[in-house]
């Protein structure tokens, strides 16, 4: 089966929220294996850089005039986006804690089951 083949009976198969939850347990997954002690810090980086790629994504989806989410939801979550953002560039800088965007992601998982 071809690749594009594949992508597209994922995208039957699979539901929006499925998603959302695989591509948050793969980044999730990444950030924790970037916080094992001693991490390569090409390995960190490119860990928060993706996990806010995915956030980045969803800031834009959120920010859609289409989205069919209920008004107060969609402002909730551009300001969880936000947040990311802010511990994303605190981690870049050295400060900031990995652990709250595990836990961040691991939060809105649950909410997406």
């Amino acid at each position: 089966m071809s690749y594009a083949a594949y992508g597209k009976l994922q995208n039957r198969v699979e539901n929006q929220r499925q998603v959302e939850y695989r591509l948050l347990a793969q980044v999730t997954g990444a950030l924790i294996a970037a916080r094992l002690p001693a991490p390569d810090r090409r390995q960190y980086y490119d860990a928060i850089l993706w996990n806010q790629k995915v956030w980045d994504a969803f800031l834009h989806d959120l920010s859609s005039e289409e989205n069919r989410l209920p008004v107060d939801l969609r402002k909730r979550l551009i300001a969880l986006c936000l947040s990311v953002r802010r511990e994303t560039d605190a981690l870049i800088s050295g400060k900031g804690d990995i652990e709250t965007l595990i836990t961040v992601n691991r939060n809105v998982m649950e909410g997406l089951r």
